[in-house]
């Protein structure tokens, strides 16, 4: 089934966890809004710092995100940084899983270069723009700040990460929007339109996406691991400046070059793949 944005959209926000993760997943979402006048936000959760010792990975990365926007003819007031933790990919290790799961709603989880929020100097997080000062990296504020950011822009679709994806913080990332979503439904009755895509498949980042195609495969073991039918993907067909057949040329795969941080030699082939003719989404809520 077909999505159409100009139709079915008033106002779009796309949450992910990491940078790069708008690109790979949303980047067609984003340049449809921005071609035909769809107010949009793209809300970046961490800052995709693991395992650096000081803030230089986080604000390198969030620059990245910054210009790869940019390439797509989005700006940074479409941007918003929530600037928690990145601490790893499994589920034992990823700090929205972690968070999601922690019943001590007040207990810090630092990361290895911080135990708050932390934005750029010219455009700096979230809880620092509401309230003046960084925010605990613990539950409450995390959920809190979700919450604020949703009442605040109001959007009437969502597109976020998979429950499905076999990365911690994307999985936990969809449990704390569906949590939220279900706060604000019985607080005044919001109910926004949800559409997960899948980044890291159960096929693992070796086999999915597969490499050199103009459009996605089923992820093997999909069907048997998760509720989500083939057939029922919505698959947003991007514009003609974003198909594979225009090689360098492609804004997809031009704004992805932004993200030199990411494009490390094992991963370059993997992210590269999601360079396709169309994007893919299940609507879940």
């Amino acid at each position: 089934m077909n999505l159409d944005i100009k139709k079915e959209c008033n106002n779009v926000m796309v949450i992910v966890p990491h940078q790069d993760d708008e690109i790979l997943m949303s980047a067609g979402v984003i340049r449809v809004c921005e071609q035909n006048n769809v107010p949009y936000t793209v809300v970046m959760v961490t800052n995709g710092d693991y395992g650096c010792i000081d803030y230089s990975k986080g604000y390198a990365r969030l620059k990245e995100s910054l210009a790869g926007l940019e390439t797509l003819g989005s700006n940074k007031e479409s941007f918003e940084i929530m600037g928690y933790a990145d601490t790893g990919m499994p589920e034992r290790e990823s700090f929205l899983t972690h968070l999601y799961n922690e019943k001590n709603e007040q207990k810090i989880y630092p990361s290895s270069c911080a135990r708050e929020t932390y934005g750029l100097e010219d455009k700096v997080e979230f809880h620092m723009k509401k309230y003046g000062k960084h925010g605990d990296y613990n539950r409450i504020t995390f959920e809190k700040d979700l919450e604020m950011l949703l009442e605040e822009k109001k959007p009437d679709v969502i597109f976020t990460t998979s429950e499905y994806d076999m990365h911690g913080d994307h999985s936990g990332l969809y449990y704390f929007v569906c949590e939220v979503l279900d706060i604000l439904n019985k607080k005044n009755g919001y109910e926004p339109k949800v559409f997960c895509g899948l980044i890291h498949s159960c096929a693992g980042d070796d086999n999915w996406p597969e490499r050199d195609t103009a459009v996605f495969s089923c992820p093997q073991g999909l069907e048997e691991n998760s509720n989500y039918k083939w057939e029922e993907r919505m698959i947003l067909e991007l514009p003609e400046e974003m198909k594979k057949a225009r090689g360098i040329n492609n804004l997809k795969y031009q704004a992805l070059l932004k993200h030199e941080t990411a494009l490390e030699p094992d991963a370059y082939e993997f992210l590269m793949a999601f360079i396709k003719d169309e994007e893919i989404f299940w609507r879940v809520r």
